[in-house]
């Protein structure tokens, strides 16, 4: 029994082998293709792939220093005009700083001040006097001496007192000249050599104030011109460094105007004409096309960074940047960084054009 059912399935297996190998020749016809092919427009062109940008390019804004956000002031899609403040750094540790300095200032406004306002009307009547007192004790001790001299010439005074008077009156006179001198020194005021100096601490502590405030004014980060704000990393309490490139604090650019920037291979560049007629195409799926209008060509060749993934694709190669504007994109949205097929015409006689 067992050796007929073996039999019998190895016929029906037989069976569906033989019906498989007769069927297998029939077209079962081409399945749709999720997106429709590129189509090239013209009868001979230049592919390229090409990058959405903002007029003027997309401008990454960076911190002018490291440091704490303290406020971020505006919205991705938010319009700004040139100068709008986008966003703050913590203030506090040059605003400390900055009190310091102008302390400092101050410090130095007061020694000019000092050094401009002498002599002090005060202090002269005191020199004064002490002149006074000098030339007094001078004048007495020049009448003892004389009187000394007159009585060791009767021989009634000892030699050794005329030479004690004289040492004594040498001394007096001594003292009435530095007196006089002191006087004369401080109505004469303040020393010019002194009070430059003085002026030119001053000068230096206004600088160091000057330098904080510039310093506390760039913690702002405004916007270089007009544009839209297209990428916001930033929140309050983030802190933020130097770097740029995918980790700038915020990306904008000027939407008042798209411009495509077309990567042309180093085998196609001389197939480039100069205001060549060219045309953007869509990705995914969707068959829309844009008229672009050459603005220039950018004349350093670069190695090739921007994949697309395509298989056959070159990597090891250079590019040039082909520049290019849209003229009428009738509504369609187009996003910065967006990548689209771009399709230059070539004619027999290219010759490049740099701008």
């Amino acid at each position: 029994m067992i050796k007929w059912i073996t039999i019998l399935l190895a016929l029906v297996g037989l069976l569906l082998g033989a019906y498989t190998v007769a069927t297998s020749d029939r077209d079962l016809g081409e399945p749709d293709p999720a997106a429709p092919p590129t189509v090239n427009p013209y009868a001979r062109a230049v592919a390229a792939s090409g990058l959405v940008e903002a007029l003027g390019r997309n401008v990454e804004l960076g911190a002018p220093e490291p440091g704490l956000v303290t406020d971020v002031l505006v919205e991705v899609n938010d319009e700004v005009a040139e100068g709008d403040p986008l966003f703050r750094l913590d203030r506090r540790p040059i605003e400390a700083e900055l009190g310091r300095a102008r302390a400092a200032v101050r410090v130095a406004e007061a020694q000019v001040e000092r050094l401009q306002a002498e002599p002090r009307p005060e202090s002269l009547p005191v020199l004064e006097a002490q002149v006074d007192a000098a030339r007094a004790e001078a004048e007495l001790g020049q009448i003892q001496l004389q009187r000394t001299e007159t009585l060791v010439e009767e021989r009634a005074a000892p030699r050794e007192d005329l030479d004690r008077l004289r040492l004594e009156s040498a001394a007096l006179n001594a003292r009435l000249a530095q007196a006089e001198a002191t006087l004369a020194e401080r109505q004469a005021g303040a020393w010019s050599r002194e009070l430059a100096v003085a002026e030119a601490e001053l000068a230096q502590a206004e600088a160091e104030v000057a330098a904080l405030e510039t310093r506390l004014d760039r913690l702002t980060v405004r916007a270089p011109r007009a544009g839209t704000i297209l990428r916001r990393r930033v929140e309050p309490g983030v802190y933020v460094s130097l770097a740029t490139g995918n980790s700038a604090p915020m990306v904008m650019g000027d939407l008042s105007q798209y411009r495509i920037r077309a990567q042309v291979d180093e085998q196609d560049m001389l197939s480039v004409q100069t205001n060549a007629n060219a045309t953007a195409r869509l990705r995914g799926g969707h068959d829309v096309q844009l008229p672009l209008r050459m603005v220039r060509i950018e004349p350093l060749a670069e190695p090739k960074r921007q994949l697309t993934g395509v298989p056959t694709e070159l990597v090891d190669t250079r590019v040039i940047d082909v520049i290019f504007e849209v003229i009428d994109r009738d509504g369609i949205p187009l996003y910065p960084g967006q990548i689209v097929d771009v399709f230059i015409e070539q004619s027999d006689n290219a010759n490049i054009a740099m701008d």
